[in-house]
């Protein structure tokens, strides 16, 4: 079973999943890298924008039922909203979720103006408070719906430090 590990870009997923200790039972991987693997190419580029995301949810889910298959349990750090093309909020559905074998999800959230700040030093972009705003909000909502209708319990914390994360992630760590 897989750890879904949610939250907009900035948040600090693969930051708290990098401190997870080796020899978890966990692998941590990116939604974005198992997608770019399955298709041998990313199709979106350095703002984050997605254009073919159908195309793209599709690929995870056989990426994922492959490294389950294998016996790999993943972290995996996604989205449960993309940005459009046009900067559009893009709401996945409970089909993109429901073959990815979860057990659990955990939605990362930070204010806007930290999420900014991160952006801003990662990647030299800056992004609209109220954008970001929008983009948190549906994030959560969508978080919400998803795992209510699946069944999954949902933890949705906000920053979390690296040991609050690991027994969210481990609890008999």
């Amino acid at each position: 079973m897989n750890i879904f590990l949610g939250g907009v870009h900035g948040v600090g997923k693969s930051y708290l999943a990098a401190q997870v200790p080796e020899g978890s039972r966990l692998f941590h991987v990116s939604a974005s890298t198992l997608i770019k693997e399955e298709r041998s190419h990313a199709n979106w580029g350095g703002n984050k924008k997605v254009a073919d995301p159908a195309g793209n949810q599709i690929a995870l889910a056989n990426a994922v039922r492959r490294k389950n298959d294998n016996g790999i349990a993943l972290l995996l750090d996604g989205h449960f909203v993309l940005k459009g093309t046009r900067g559009e909020c893009i709401y996945l559905g409970v089909d993109v979720f429901s073959p990815l074998n979860l057990e659990a999800v955990i939605l990362l959230e930070a204010s806007p103006q930290i999420v900014a700040k991160r952006i801003l030093e990662r990647d030299g972009r800056e992004e609209r408070l109220e954008m970001l705003e929008e983009f948190i909000e549906a994030e959560r909502s969508q978080a919400k719906r998803v795992c209510r209708t699946l069944g999954i319990p949902l933890s949705i914390v906000n920053q979390p430090t690296a040991d609050e994360f690991i027994k969210l992630v481990e609890p008999s760590q």
